[in-house]
């Protein structure tokens, strides 16, 4: 629904997120926080190619928006076909083999930022204040 501009607009439940925290759906809440303020071209997955065409003819821009739609996408190709490890943001991505805090494996969430400097994709998990600072072999697609 957010490919079609979807209304994230508070209502009598809440906002979505938390509207899906409360129903225990942790793992969109933090989908929507990673996505907050993304224009409908930016939601790559869930695009067909009809949509997505479009979108395109319409006047979406791929350049817009942070990450750009373009950006994102070049980033999933090389999560998909060279690089397993590599992350794109506002993808879901499920933790494991975390060796300082084991009480987050197995945890969903949601990648908002990638420092390549640190080599380390910022994950947000619902109910952490912080985003966590993971390295690629921590995280795996979820």
């Amino acid at each position: 629904l957010s490919s079609y501009g979807a209304s994230r607009a508070a209502t009598p439940f809440g906002t979505p997120e938390e509207a899906a925290n409360s129903q225990g759906h942790t793992d969109l809440a933090a989908w929507l926080v990673a996505s907050r303020g993304w224009t409908p071209l930016q939601h790559l997955e869930a695009l067909t190619v009809d949509r997505a065409r479009t979108l395109l003819r319409g006047g979406a821009d791929s350049s817009s928006g942070e990450p750009s739609a373009l950006e994102r996408a070049r980033v999933l190709c090389s999560w998909s076909e060279s690089d397993p490890t590599a992350a794109a943001v506002g993808s879901t991505v499920e933790i494991r083999s975390l060796v300082s805090r084991p009480s987050m494996n197995g945890k969903v969430g949601v990648v908002v930022s990638a420092n390549a400097s640190t080599a380390r994709f910022g994950v947000r998990v619902a109910g952490e204040a912080k985003a966590l600072a993971l390295r690629p072999a921590n995280l795996q697609p979820a």
